[in-house]
């Protein structure tokens, strides 16, 4: 099992059948060797049978800069199949500015998807499953 306290800018906690992870600097993740690791980490939690939904925190987005593009093809791809494999019946999005936006449209998968402002909304949307 994957421990979220070996990946650097990735921070993970369970409220009430949903699984919050908060990105706390995207740009370094995402340029690190740790996003595969992330991601098998939100797959191994994602799937326990007591997870309805998750929600997925990205901070510092802005900092990719022009690896912004190449960052989106691949959330379309990994984390829309991430999304399917799990099982979870909603995935919700919090960002700064159009980021969070941009992801959502970006994940074709089989689940009701929003985008958030807040953690706090995130949570309450994806506690109503």
């Amino acid at each position: 099992m994957t421990s979220v306290h070996s990946i650097d800018s990735v921070e993970y906690e369970a409220q009430d059948g949903v699984g919050v992870w908060t990105i706390t600097d995207f740009a370094a993740y995402v340029q690190s060797d740790d996003l595969e690791a992330g991601e098998q980490h939100y797959r191994e939690e994602a799937s326990a049978e007591s997870m309805r939904a998750t929600v997925v925190v990205i901070n510092n987005a802005e900092a990719l800069g022009s690896e912004m593009s190449d960052t989106l093809d691949h959330i379309n791809e990994e984390w829309s199949q991430l999304a399917d494999d799990v099982g979870i019946e909603r995935l919700a999005y919090v960002a700064d500015g159009m980021m969070a936006n941009a992801v959502k449209v970006n994940i074709d998968a089989d689940i009701e998807i929003d985008s958030f402002n807040s953690v706090d909304d995130a949570v309450e949307w994806c506690q109503q499953v």
